[in-house]
């Protein structure tokens, strides 16, 4: 029932429109003797759901005649068959038949595919210089390019002489990227030396001097000074008062041992009646014990 209702809508809609159109819509190429064709129906046949119709002009001006096809309404259409495949740029076409009775074609474009590029780096991009990539599509030999910026330097350090007291050390900086591309830079002096202590290496004699020498930890550098030479002994008169001091000396010694004799002597009496006294006192206690005095 709705696809009876359905027919008759689409019909009566295709009647409308025959109707409505101007009436030159549909002329041939061809050109009026009169200048401009006047065209008017003779004939007309609607198209029903399963047949075509057609409509049929005539020119009173000059005669020509020319009939219009009116498909049918209700067709059923096959797949579409593509006819010509499109490109990245190029459209292409599709085609499909009607299945019906009579043979009713109609044809689509097809839109165009649009490239597929892909991207692969031709050129590297350098620490300074730019790199380039290539863009291929996949479908057709289209190409373009687009510049890849430098990567920069990125630079590691090297120690290659370190620094001494007094002269500077170098240090290297190599790029990680192109070791061509380096520099040096300066490591500044330490500005003094590190001395250990003073050693003697040659004694001083009567009369010579000795050598000190001190030696710095950061490096092999070593500083010397002189030692004053000892004085040479020369002939003196008899020394008096080495004797007097020497006499003094042995009396005061003399002395010392006269009093530390009484002190001895008196030492041991005082010791020799404590003995005495503990002595006694052990007896009278073992008596008392032994007679149990109280």
């Amino acid at each position: 029932m709705r696809k009876g209702v359905a027919r008759a809508a689409a019909a009566a809609f295709l009647l409308c429109l025959w109707a409505c159109a101007p009436i030159a819509q549909a002329a041939p190429d061809a050109e009026c003797e009169a200048g401009r064709h006047r065209y008017s129906v003779t004939r007309s046949v609607p198209a029903t759901a399963m047949e075509d119709g057609e409509t049929t002009y005539l020119c009173g001006a000059c005669g020509q005649q020319y009939t219009e096809i009116l498909y049918a309404t209700d067709h059923l259409w096959g797949k579409w068959v593509t006819v010509t495949q499109p490109s990245c740029t190029s459209p292409g076409e599709k085609h499909r038949t009607c299945n019906r009775g009579q043979v009713h074609d109609e044809y689509e474009e097809l839109p165009p595919l649009g490239h597929k590029h892909e991207a692969s780096v031709t050129t590297p991009p350098g620490c300074e210089e730019e790199g380039v990539t290539t863009y291929a599509c996949i479908r057709c030999k289209d190409k373009y390019t687009k510049p890849v910026p430098a990567v920069g330097h990125e630079y590691e350090e090297a120690i290659e002489r370190e620094p001494s007291c007094m002269e500077p050390g170098l240090k290297r900086f190599v790029c990680a990227h192109d070791a061509a591309h380096s520099y040096d830079e300066d490591i500044p002096a330490i500005g003094s030396h590190s001395f250990g202590e003073w050693a003697v290496e040659i004694p001083a004699g009567e009369g010579v001097e000795g050598l000190e020498v001190r030696a710095c930890a950061l490096d092999d550098f070593r500083e010397t000074r002189a030692l004053e030479a000892l004085p040479v002994p020369s002939e003196a008169p008899f020394p008096v008062m080495d004797v007097i001091l020497v006499g003094a000396n042995i009396g005061f010694a003399a002395l010392l041992v006269l009093l530390l004799i009484p002190y001895a002597v008196c030492l041991r009496y005082i010791k020799k009646r404590r003995d005495t006294v503990n002595h006694r006192d052990e007896l009278r206690h073992k008596v008392e014990e032994y007679y149990e005095f109280k």
